[in-house]
């Protein structure tokens, strides 16, 4: 019976990666990437006198304030990719229209800007102190967060561009209407305010 129940949630489970496309895909194993390297690389060191060497992580307790902002968005863009029930509660309390490339920029945004807050606060340590450096992962993250945001600037842009072809379909197609019943208008209003009489 457990076996019967677990192979129907994995067929369910996969069943849903069918619905999804290449571009939700290729996001889905970016934000995989980049919480695995959050949670397990260090992105600070600091070296102490006895020379021993202290590594940090962004998803710790040193960063507690940086880790909470960090993990809400996480959440948040995990579940507004990957839940559609998510999706519809966002739309009705904080979004006007879907535009998934839109939402995705704004909590990455958030993302890099909370990281970029802590290269700041290390460079003015840095400079009162040699011990404290940056670990090779930093350069990574901070380079798969700005590859992650470009990817999902570039989907912005074409979303704009199809619904902007939308949106210019609809006017013309809205003008082409307007002036048809502005002509019947003028036809009837000539034909039943003109005076026959001679």
């Amino acid at each position: 019976m457990r076996d019967q129940n677990f192979s129907q949630k994995v067929l369910k489970f996969l069943h849903r990666f069918g619905k999804f496309s290449k571009h939700d895909l290729i996001f889905l194993w970016y934000l995989i990437i980049l919480c695995f390297v959050l949670l397990v690389c260090p992105i600070i060191k600091i070296t102490s006198l006895k020379w021993d060497v202290m590594s940090f992580r962004l998803l710790g307790r040193s960063f507690v304030w940086t880790m909470i902002i960090v993990v809400i968005s996480l959440v948040v863009l995990f579940w507004w990719n990957f839940s559609t029930k998510f999706k519809n509660l966002f739309l009705t309390y904080f979004w006007g229209r879907e535009n998934d490339a839109l939402v995705n920029f704004l909590f990455q945004f958030i993302i890099i800007t909370a990281f970029l807050s802590i290269k700041n606060s290390i460079n003015i340590a840095s400079s009162a102190t040699s011990t404290i450096s940056y670990t090779w992962w930093w350069n990574f993250i901070l380079i798969w967060l700005l590859v992650g945001i470009v990817f999902t600037l570039v989907s912005v842009f074409k979303w704009a561009q199809k619904t902007g072809k939308k949106t210019k379909i609809i006017n013309v197609v809205d003008d082409e209407h307007n002036q048809v019943d502005a002509t019947r208008d003028e036809i009837k209003k000539w034909l039943f305010e003109t005076d026959w009489s001679l």
